[in-house]
């Protein structure tokens, strides 16, 4: 793994999950006030014009009160796939599991798995929701050289919070973004060495950033709510 790239966009993974969640706090209100001020008025028998009424969002599916269905995540540190819950409008859940078997960087492959389960509370009844994520990641890098094979294991629990926006549409549709922080709960990390050292650096590596915590940022979320 090569030391000055990891350095250069490690640290800007936090201003980009920053900018994100800027951005959810300033659109969220918006997004609330177009669904309620969006639609056609129509006229009454009296001939005034009634106000104009929400634009329609579905709010229960197979089970009263309750909407269920898969989503498809592309997220940063990996696209992930689970399944989404929302209840009674003001409360959700999700599970999520994400992984790359396998990537090749610097001549070090890397290979990255992850899962987690999410809470969430939808303050407005609506789009935007706040939450707290749980879960587990684990991290696996091997060096072969001339000299031998090296390899480095880091892993860890997490918990951290959660915002994010997710719009439904009537046929069950939904699309949206969330970004969360995932703080490191009992980190742990390993290395069996190679002569060239590669394996020492890249789990120096891995320990200086992991230990802060990653991000979870989903860019685009897509799914079907039942």
């Amino acid at each position: 793994m090569n030391p000055t790239l990891s350095r250069r966009s490690i640290p800007a993974l936090p201003h980009v999950a920053g900018v994100i969640a800027a951005a959810l706090v300033l659109a969220a209100p918006l997004a609330r006030a177009d669904e309620e001020n969006s639609g056609v008025g129509t006229p009454s028998p009296d001939g005034l014009q009634r106000a104009p009424e929400p634009r329609g969002r579905k709010e229960s599916g197979l089970i009263p009160g309750v909407l269920v269905g898969p989503r498809l995540s592309v997220a940063v540190p990996t696209p992930t796939f689970g399944v989404e819950v929302k209840v009674l409008r003001y409360f959700g859940a999700s599970f999520d599991y994400g992984f790359f078997p396998k990537l090749t960087i610097s001549g070090v492959d890397v290979s990255y798995s992850m899962w987690n389960v999410a809470a969430r509370v939808y303050p407005f009844g609506d789009v935007f929701f706040v939450g707290a994520v749980y879960g587990h990641y684990g991290v696996e890098a091997t060096a072969t050289v001339a000299q031998g094979t090296g390899s480095v294991r880091a892993s860890s629990e997490f918990l951290g919070p959660q915002i994010g926006a997710r719009w439904i549409q009537p046929s069950g549709f939904f699309f949206g973004i969330d970004v969360a922080w995932a703080f490191p709960l009992g980190y742990r990390s390993e290395a069996s060495l190679d002569p060239t050292g590669t394996t020492t650096s890249v789990k120096e590596t891995a320990d200086r950033y992991l230990r802060n915590g990653i991000p979870l940022v989903g860019l685009v979320s897509v799914g079907w709510m039942f």
